[in-house]
């Protein structure tokens, strides 16, 4: 069996699995691999193909069978087109930037750019990319791994850990900017990796963040000639949907990282439940060691470290 079709099924099997769908049989075909499916007193057979020219594509069998409805609702998380593109511009290749992380508490910003052509939109319908809030974990990781698997060229990402963020928005409050201009400057630095590589791209679209265009001027001061869009909504484009998918894994690995090291759970977000956490964490580890795991200049630090 070829490695994508692999590749699938680890990630599709326990989608069913938690839809009390059982698979019977599993049996190579030509291009592909069927599968039996039951869940209760109904059967139907899923056909996935792979190809190197396609990627894969999937047929379900069966007629007036709600477990065929059943399978396509589930096989769209992997399948499912790319929602109609806004008119935000009319480049045939561009860059789209995005970020994750940046209202939770504990983490900290995750910024990646993506560089897009048009060469990429018949895979990119088919792998379903899409704006990664509309999609759960599994999801995330199969698409996230997909593109750095086949794109890594076209991906900068910034992990920006703890320490480091804290350093820098201290930095950043002591010339009088805000948590803005920091996520304008990393999106600005993500940016400009990739148009070393990339020069040609004919602009830059940006999920914007900030109502004063701060991306746009960051990179106007860095002498960039490349035009610079930040537009709300921008994730229904399919190259900051694709960077706003990179940037959610990687802010998901961090935490998983974050809590294997620390054996604790962190919840995401600011809210009770991360307070209480943040009590936890400084009384195992001590206050002074908050910062390797939070945004100090968060109100929330002052309820971690009210005694």
């Amino acid at each position: 069996m070829h490695k994508e079709l692999e590749y699938y099924l680890s990630h599709l099997l326990p989608v069913f699995h938690k839809a009390g769908i059982e698979c019977t049989k599993q049996s190579e075909i030509l291009y592909g691999v069927q599968l039996r499916l039951h869940k209760d007193k109904y059967a139907s057979v899923l056909n996935i193909y792979y190809s190197a020219k396609k990627g894969i594509s999937t047929v379900v069998g069966g007629t007036g069978n709600p477990l065929k409805k059943l399978l396509y609702t589930l096989i769209e998380g992997y399948d499912e087109p790319i929602e109609e593109t806004f008119s935000f511009h009319n480049w045939t290749s561009w860059i789209g930037s995005d970020e994750c992380g940046k209202g939770d508490y504990f983490g900290a910003p995750v910024v990646c750019a993506f560089a897009y052509d048009t060469t990429l939109e018949a895979e990119f319908k088919h792998l379903g990319i899409m704006d990664s809030k509309k999609l759960n974990e599994e999801q995330i990781n199969f698409k996230a791994r997909h593109l750095y698997k086949h794109h890594s060229p076209r991906i900068s990402c910034i992990v920006l850990k703890p320490l480091k963020y804290n350093e820098l928005i201290a930095d950043f409050k002591g010339q009088h900017k805000n948590l803005n201009d920091l996520l304008a400057w990393l999106h600005s630095t993500a940016i400009f990796n990739l148009l070393k590589t990339s020069p040609t791209m004919q602009g830059v679209l940006v999920d914007q963040f900030s109502p004063s265009q701060k991306v746009r001027r960051t990179l106007f001061e860095k002498s960039c000639s490349t035009p610079c869009i930040e537009r709300t909504g921008a994730e229904a484009d399919p190259a900051v949907a694709a960077a706003s998918i990179i940037a959610r894994y990687q802010f998901v690995e961090t935490f998983k990282a974050m809590r294997q090291f620390y054996q604790m759970e962190f919840p995401l977000g600011a809210s009770s439940a991360v307070i209480t956490s943040g009590k936890a964490f400084v009384q195992r580890y001590g206050l002074n060691r908050l910062g390797e795991v939070a945004k100090l200049h968060f109100k929330t630090t002052e309820q971690v470290t009210d005694s």
